[in-house]
């Protein structure tokens, strides 16, 4: 029979008999779970199963041990929310860091010359874009302003499929003048990130000060 597992990175004793997955998800989601939360990692001796969540078929069919090692993550919308707007400032920090030297290099480069750095931003930016795309499917839109990042997300996507188009073809100076130069019609990727740090930082505040406490809603307290 399985004696503990490890929630949010605390020891949590289980005092029923679960002697397959299928009886640990069940008694996970009906007794630990708070309301409003879910289970956003599951890890079976350091193999994910998170996957297997729903399949009952399929958890029935696994045993568990009383040395079988249980790892899970159980977070609501804001905590998840939370993450996101963290990632996306640390990765425009990043980006802004050191987009005025890449520029600088971009601006003096031969046309057949590879740019690993210019195609990490590129990558990095995709990232964002994920993040800020998820940002409106995690019920957090009355404590943060959705409208703002939905804006910047469209701008960021515009000057990524402009940089991809520079770079499919070479032309670095292109790429240098999209990275920082704002003209009449459209602001340079640096002036954006830095709008998207600000926004970023001010949500994150608006996100932690307008959220419930978990210790309210919580089943069972895992302190």
């Amino acid at each position: 029979m399985l004696r503990f597992l490890i929630v949010n990175q605390k020891r949590v004793p289980v005092p029923v008999p679960l002697r397959t997955l299928a009886d640990l998800c069940t008694w996970i989601d009906d007794v630990l779970v708070p309301v409003g939360e879910t289970v956003t990692s599951a890890l079976l001796d350091e193999k994910d199963i998170l996957d297997l969540w729903s399949l009952s078929k399929t958890t029935a069919a696994i045993d568990l041990h009383s040395d079988s090692r249980i790892e899970i993550r159980i977070e609501s919308p804001e905590d998840l929310a939370l993450q996101s707007l963290d990632a996306i400032h640390s990765l425009a920090g990043a980006i802004l860091r050191g987009i005025k030297m890449l520029a600088v290099h971009l601006w003096q480069a031969r046309q057949n010359e590879m740019q690993p750095e210019l195609f990490a931003v590129r990558d990095d930016l995709g990232l964002i874009c994920e993040l800020m795309d998820r940002m409106n499917d995690m019920g957090v839109s009355t404590s943060i302003d959705l409208v703002a990042i939905r804006e910047l997300h469209a701008q960021i996507y515009k000057i990524s499929l402009c940089l991809d188009a520079a770079v499919s073809v070479g032309d670095w100076k292109a790429s240098a003048q999209i990275l920082l130069r704002n003209t009449s019609t459209a602001i340079g990727l640096e002036t954006c990130l830095r709008h998207l740090v600000d926004e970023s930082e001010s949500n994150h505040l608006r996100l932690l000060t307008s959220r419930p406490s978990k210790s309210r809603s919580a089943k069972v307290s895992l302190k």
